[in-house]
């Protein structure tokens, strides 16, 4: 469904005026003249209107269409002085409750990948713990209660990747999918702007919500679509792991705007999915960017603190969605898409005028990127017309021929310069993660040579540091979570600290690692200490791999076996190993210098030995009085 109306001032030359805040209490209600609501949105999350806040960027949009819309966030957190106020603060509307847990899954935001509890939960307020766990379940069943009657549609980074049968990390079993758990009317998979639009258009209407694009519903057997492809059943997948091979497939093929519905049993009813819309056009984007988001945390919060998770973002700039990279980890691919969905030169700039606008506003733009900052404008015809592609990965085992790497990358790095010279702006960085192996020219002429786009960067758009993830150095490693072998990154290392030499730049590579991935032995995770310690480079942080539903390294973990090469993966399983893991990528933190020498030791490396103990000696001089290793150590 193609939207018919657009905000007041979204096209034109300069940027909307701030809108009021969607109302959180009938009070706000009333400041409005609103006596009722047609839509209440629920969030784990503290309300931030911000367009990197799944909610508020749903609700301005069904605002810009006419709908009222109040924002029931935290909603197990009473108003001050009016006890029993969380679930009654605002009144049941007329069309439909949309629940979601918030912007991060809530097991992931509760609980660290030891499943150890988290103290701190950036999205609410002050920071401070209370989410629900499975919010998105213990949502529904509040407003089942609250607002009986009413249908309520689930979604979400937590409701969209648990969408079918899943493997539970949290419980180390396998979980119905949330829409059977929850018992919601509907589930919203996806980006989720023109289907939820469609849903308010058909529940205004008294039309059924069956067979909505991007979402799925629960049938009985009679109701399965003529045509749908039916996959493992929850009983089939419990009763046989390795079946979830099959049904990743299956998610895999049929993610494109021509795919068949899947249908997946559960006892006598089926879970029915249906294809995602076709990429959104880029005018549709500018839209959804052009919302008069205030860029504030709601007011009411001033009092518990704010909401940490605003400061990372609040001055920067998303410029597209989606990813074409398909790491193995990560659940972009089945969320926003491979398709990039890149918003208009014009639409940034309204956006860059606006934050040189704000009252608050230093000069600093902190960030002009996306999921991957040098996607933007990249794509293919086929991936544009909404067609799958599953004859060869984007960028593995080399960028794809079929992709506009240098016309697409002048693109951004004049888009860059005019943010940057936008009146008011000081300094427009890039500081989300680049992909390395995407900055060298694809052209016969000068292939290899790294782009004038990488020049521009490091020269005007880098705050210190260029943030990188090779994830990993052992081949066997890379090749499991799909990503470039590490003499690409190395190559890369080399030519960055030339540029930076050349151009007098005292800069840095941030470098994120993941322990613990399917395919890593010790022998694995002891040849990425020996290239870190080559590099006298010790991070502050490495991730922990958490095996996160609809993600092919899930399926890995389970079954031990690639669903896609059927290639067999040694997992490892227990929290000693994985602590010793991290304890080899973060060698220098002293608690972990006992655990790196006995790693050593089962690996029959102690020939690292002296080495690693001659790095701390040399760490002990040369920092006696200094302060603790920051993330802005070189690596190189």
């Amino acid at each position: 469904m193609q939207p018919t109306d657009r905000p007041a001032g979204a096209r034109s030359g300069s940027p909307p005026a701030p809108a009021p805040f969607l109302p959180r209490t009938r009070a706000q209600m009333g400041e409005r003249g609103w006596d009722e609501l047609d839509i209440v949105l629920v969030t784990g999350d503290a309300y931030v209107d911000h367009p990197s806040f799944g909610v508020a960027a749903i609700g301005r949009l069904l605002e810009a269409k006419g709908y009222r819309v109040g924002i029931l966030d935290v909603p197990e957190i009473d108003d001050p002085g009016a006890p029993g106020s969380g679930w009654r603060r605002l009144p049941a509307p007329k069309l439909f409750v949309g629940v979601s847990a918030g912007t991060i899954d809530s097991m992931v935001t509760n609980y660290t990948a030891s499943k150890k509890l988290r103290h701190v939960d950036v999205y609410r307020p002050g920071g401070k713990p209370g989410r629900p766990n499975r919010a998105t379940i213990a949502y529904t069943a509040g407003a089942r209660h609250v607002f009986p009657g009413v249908p309520v549609v689930i979604g979400g980074l937590e409701a969209g990747p648990r969408r079918l049968a899943h493997y539970d990390y949290w419980e180390d079993k396998l979980r119905r999918s949330i829409l059977v758990d929850s018992k919601a009317d509907l589930l919203v998979w996806g980006m989720g702007e023109r289907t939820v639009l469609e849903i308010a258009r058909r529940l205004r209407a008294g039309q059924s919500l069956a067979g909505v694009a991007s979402t799925c519903n629960l049938v009985p057997r009679p109701a399965v679509p003529e045509g749908a492809r039916l996959v493992p059943s929850f009983e089939e997948l419990k009763a046989n792991p390795e079946r979830q091979i099959e049904l990743f497939q299956a998610v895999r093929e049929e993610n494109s705007p021509s795919s068949r519905p899947l249908a997946q049993a559960h006892g006598e009813r089926f879970v029915v999915q249906y294809p995602p819309l076709t990429p959104a056009p880029q005018e549709e984007v500018d839209e959804y960017y052009d919302l008069p988001f205030r860029r504030e945390w709601h007011p009411d919060h001033d009092a518990a603190g704010g909401v940490p998770a605003l400061e990372p973002v609040r001055w920067s700039i998303n410029t597209h969605r989606g990813c074409m990279a398909d790491c193995t980890f990560c659940s972009i691919t089945f969320h926003q898409g491979r398709s990039i969905q890149s918003r208009s030169p014009e639409s940034v700039l309204r956006e860059a005028s606006t934050l040189a606008a704000h009252h608050d506003f230093r000069g600093t733009i902190t960030d002009v990127g996306g999921p991957t900052a040098n996607m933007y404008g990249l794509g293919c015809k086929l991936l544009e017309a909404g067609k799958g592609c599953l004859d060869r990965d984007c960028l593995s085992p080399d960028v794809c021929p079929a992709l506009r790497i240098d016309s697409e990358s002048e693109g951004y790095r004049r888009l860059l310069a005019l943010v940057k010279s936008t009146r008011g702006v000081k300094h427009a960085f890039v500081s989300s993660g680049i992909r390395y192996d995407m900055l060298r020219s694809t052209k016969s002429a000068t292939r290899g040579e790294l782009l004038p786009l990488h020049h521009d960067i490091v020269k005007n758009h880098t705050p210190g540091r260029i943030k990188l993830a090779p994830e990993h150095a052992s081949p066997a490693v890379l090749r499991a979570m799909n990503k470039p072998s590490f003499d690409v990154y190395e190559a890369y290392e080399k030519d960055y600290k030339e540029e930076c030499a050349e151009l007098g730049k005292d800069q840095h590579l941030v470098n994120y690692f993941i322990v613990g991935h399917p395919g890593t032995t010790m022998g694995d995770a002891v040849l990425l200490f020996e290239k870190l310690l080559e590099r006298n480079y010790s991070p502050e942080q490495a991730q922990e791999f958490i095996p996160l539903p609809m993600t092919r390294a899930c399926v890995q973990y389970v079954t031990g076996k690639d669903p896609l090469t059927y290639e067999e993966l040694y997992v490892p399983r227990g929290g000693r190993e994985r602590r010793l893991q991290k304890a080899l990528v973060r060698w220098r933190v002293p608690e972990n210098q006992k655990l790196v020498e006995e790693a050593l030791r089962e690996a029959d490396r102690e020939d690292l030995l002296p080495k690693f103990r001659h790095a701390l000696r040399q760490q002990h001089k040369g920092r006696a009085g200094k302060a603790a290793e920051t993330d802005l150590d070189t690596c190189g």
